[in-house]
């Protein structure tokens, strides 16, 4: 619910649904708020969660990408490098490498950003 009141930019409705729930709430709650933060340029409501989203998992690359998603949306170009220089100071980095399947013919081929498009690409042509 949270996550359509946010994409809907409907973000006061969004935060008393989150004040009024009976538990504390998890990055779940705060990433679809974030997200909608991202989608519509508040920058303001976007800081104070990505702060929740970072006090709940300081070492979670993720929010912190997202946090500079929010900053440069709204041109902040100088925010999204202090949260960058942030981000190398506590050497978090991303795990896990992006990638890209198509199916050719019934064959699946995955292509890694670490790994070479030239390989199958005789193949998959």
């Amino acid at each position: 619910m949270v996550d359509a009141l946010a994409r809907a930019g409907l973000f006061r409705e969004a935060e008393e649904l989150i004040r009024g729930m009976p538990m504390e709430p998890d990055v779940f709650v705060w990433g679809a708020l974030l997200g909608g933060c991202q989608m519509h340029g508040n920058v303001e409501l976007g800081e104070r969660v990505a702060q929740c989203l970072i006090d709940l998992e300081p070492l979670n690359y993720a929010f912190y990408v997202n946090f500079c998603d929010v900053y440069a949306k709204a041109y902040r170009f100088d925010d999204v490098k202090r949260i960058r220089a942030l981000m190398k100071e506590k050497g978090l980095k991303k795990e896990v490498p992006g990638c890209s399947m198509i199916e050719v013919d019934g064959v699946v081929h995955e292509f890694s950003v670490r790994g070479s498009p030239d390989v199958l690409m005789e193949e998959v042509t």
